[in-house]
């Protein structure tokens, strides 16, 4: 399912000396081997080649150094330095920093994580008594860790003096913490609601709040960087992940209704590094991949004549775009800013990850694994499939996401929790390493406003957000009103058992609006429909899942 995509343009550097060792190198550090064979190559952030970029390495007491320069305008990274292992030597980046030992789960005794997806909390319920909620959300306060996606900026009204886009109060800081979440990602396509001033105030609020956060910052080190923290069991990592498709496409449910993109959705929403008195733009840790769209043969002959049909006018203007290249693929194409291939199922997408991105977030998570005793990775992921499917409605894997959570656990993750795509997804063992490839919105409550009525217009508020074919009445559907809490168990140091508990944003409409949105512990008819779809659904990762009492287990042999 998971794809490895091709590289774009690399510079490739090789240094031939004693002996070959094959060891993984980081920018920061430097390997104990008397010689070796270097392979790798430099790229800025947007995965471009550094034009004029050197690396040099010198054998000093077994040490083997090197040194990136770039060209000023450049960031300077080494993306896949590789060293090739010499007979009888180990793999490893450091002898001081084996990958076993440091990579691994450090937490030894009992340890549980629980882990939701998205909240979108309007109007704080953390204190609503009915068992129903109680219940489920007891499994998060009980847990070592519980963490969720935090879908919006928070705002004190009171004293937000800057343009208000979309916030949700401060008061939900409470709700998170009487909930048991302790640990949340900022980096999701509502972080930029408030637009940069809300970035900054959500900041303030959580520190305050003592709710760890990672995703977002005041620039590219601040929201890539890795956040702590310490508990009685020892320190827990975050890295906080967005991925963007650009160009993307996301069907609608009915046509014609148009959709403004939020602002966290658009390319800029990518914080960019400061680097000196330059750059350093306020955003998220983004993951930039770039979809492919699957045309037929007849399909992909039919675009093509079309593209050539247009540049047959190149000569008419000064500044033509540049000619087709004569060595064209045949079975590609690029044009009116998509990408096409032959081959796979007709309106199947599947993604490359910019190598760039890539790279800088694995070594992040490397870093915080480094640093801490257990990781997590989480990732805000929107892509669908199919563009023949409504986006919110995709159950599947999308190819990168699943190549991502695997590089993720390879570089130290010891839990992934996907969310953004508002429907459950798959759940993996990967060595042994739990990925939940989307858990669905945990809390969603729609916009309220206190205007009684809606301005200009006979409907309420309310009546006019949930008109047919509006966003509120698109995400209203019952594939959209279903979440699951995952926990997952560790002892010695190893996954032992997942336990995931479905939750019921109301989706038998029964419901107030005033109560949907809020999770409560579902009917067992709903349990079990739930928990057979995502049977159904992992039975592909080799996932096997026993439900019992309207639970869902996971029990992981060694």
């Amino acid at each position: 399912m998971a794809f490895r995509p091709k590289s774009k343009g690399n510079y490739v550097f090789s240094v031939f000396v004693w002996l070959v060792v094959t060891v993984l190198l980081s920018v920061q550090g430097y390997a104990q081997v008397p010689s070796a064979t270097v392979t790798g190559s430099v790229g800025d952030v947007s995965g471009a080649v550094i034009p004029h970029a050197q690396i040099s390495t010198k054998n000093v007491a077994a040490t083997v150094a090197r040194n990136l320069a770039v060209d000023p305008a450049g960031f300077g990274l080494a993306p896949s330095l590789q060293v090739s292992a010499a007979e009888g030597q180990a793999p490893g980046v450091d002898p001081l920093m084996p990958p076993e030992r440091e990579l691994a789960m450090k937490i030894k005794g009992p340890f549980t994580l629980a882990g939701v997806g998205d909240i979108l909390i309007r109007h704080p319920f953390g204190q609503l008594a009915e068992p129903g909620f109680q219940n489920l959300v007891k499994h998060l306060r009980d847990a070592d860790i519980g963490f969720a996606n935090l879908e919006g900026t928070l705002i004190d009204y009171d004293n937000f003096a800057h343009p208000l886009g979309n916030g949700l109060p401060k008061g939900v800081l409470a709700d998170l913490k009487s909930m048991g979440i302790r640990m949340v990602s900022t980096a999701n396509n509502h972080f930029l609601d408030s637009y940069e001033a809300g970035v900054f105030e959500t900041i303030r609020i959580l520190n305050a709040g003592d709710i760890a956060h990672a995703g977002t910052g005041g620039n590219l080190q601040e929201a890539r960087a890795p956040a702590f923290l310490n508990t009685p069991k020892g320190v827990v990592g975050l890295v906080g992940v967005y991925s963007i498709a650009y160009p993307g496409f996301q069907p609608h449910l009915v046509p014609g209704v148009d959709e403004e993109p939020t602002p966290g959705e658009l390319p800029s929403s990518a914080a960019t590094y400061r680097n000196g008195d330059q750059g350093g733009r306020p955003g998220a840790n983004v993951l930039r991949v770039t979809p492919n769209y699957s045309v037929s043969t007849e399909e992909m002959a039919a675009l093509r004549k079309m593209r050539d049909s247009v540049y047959s006018h190149r000569d008419e203007v000064p500044g033509a775009v540049p000619p087709v290249l004569a060595n064209e693929p045949k079975d590609r194409l690029s044009w009116l800013g998509q990408s096409y291939k032959v081959g796979g199922k007709p309106g199947e997408i599947t993604y490359q990850m910019n190598s760039g991105d890539l790279t800088e977030i694995l070594r992040s998570i490397r870093n915080g694994k480094q640093n801490s005793d257990f990781m997590i990775v989480t990732i805000h992921c929107h892509q669908n499939n199919y563009v023949y499917q409504q986006y919110g409605f995709d159950h599947e894997v999308p190819d990168f996401l699943a190549e991502f959570a695997h590089r993720a656990i390879d570089n130290g993750a010891d839990a992934v929790i996907g969310h953004g795509v508002h429907t459950i997804r798959p759940v993996e063992i990967y060595k042994g390493k739990p990925i939940f490839y989307g858990l669905s919105e945990f809390a969603w409550q729609a916009p309220q406003s206190s205007i009684p009525q809606n301005p200009g217009g006979e409907a309420t508020d309310a009546e006019a957000r949930y008109r047919p074919g509006s966003e509120m009445d698109r995400l209203n559907k019952p594939e959209t009103l279903e979440n699951l809490l995952a926990e997952s168990q560790y002892e010695n140091g190893r996954l032992v058992e997942v336990r995931l508990y479905p939750g019921d944003l109301g989706q038998d409409q029964s419901r107030p609006l005033s109560r949907r949105g809020i999770p409560l512990m579902p009917s067992p008819e709903m349990a079990k429909r739930v928990l057979e779809k995502v049977q159904r659904l992992s039975q592909p990762f080799g996932t096997k899942i026993a439900i019992e009492n309207g639970v869902g287990v996971i029990r992981v042999p060694h």
